[in-house]
C-alpha cells in the first residue's frame, strides 16, 4: 500500500498567494495623455498645471478632471471616469468560487481609465 503524501501546511499559504486576486498585481497608475490645438495651451489635470501636450501616469481607479485654455479661445473642460477592467472582472468571476480572488478588486489594478489619449481642440472666440 502506497503512503498518501500530504502538502506541507508551509505550502498553503503560496498557493493563497497564488490565486489572489490579479488586479493586485497591476500598476497602481496609468499613463494619460492629453493633447491640445493650439499646442501651446495650458493643461490642467486634477488641478495641476501643465503645457500642452502632456502625459502623465494618474491613479487608474479615480475619474480625471481635465482643463484646457488660452487666451482667446473658448475653455474645454473634461471629466474621464473609470471602469472595471477584464482583470478586475476575472478576480469577480474568481470570487465565485475561492474568496481570494476578490482581494484584487481593492486594488487600482481592477480598475481603468474610460479615455488614455484625449485630443482636444480649442476655438477661437
Amino acid at each position: 500500500m502506497k503512503a498518501r503524501r500530504r502538502v506541507p501546511v508551509i505550502l498553503l499559504p503560496a498557493v493563497l498567494f497564488l490565486v489572489a486576486g490579479c488586479s493586485a498585481f497591476r500598476p497602481e497608475k496609468q499613463t494619460l495623455t492629453v493633447t491640445c490645438t493650439p499646442p501651446d495651451a495650458i493643461v490642467m489635470i486634477n488641478g495641476q498645471r501643465y503645457e500642452s501636450p502632456v502625459s502623465i501616469k494618474v491613479k487608474r481607479n479615480r475619474s480625471v478632471s481635465i482643463e484646457c485654455y488660452k487666451e482667446g479661445y473658448v475653455p474645454y473642460d473634461r471629466m474621464i471616469g473609470t471602469h472595471m477592467n477584464i482583470t478586475g472582472t476575472l478576480d469577480t468571476l474568481g470570487a465565485s468560487f475561492l474568496f481570494v480572488p476578490s482581494i484584487g478588486l481593492f486594488y487600482p489594478g481592477a480598475w481603468s481609465l474610460d479615455e488614455t489619449e484625449v485630443p482636444v481642440t480649442l476655438f477661437q472666440k
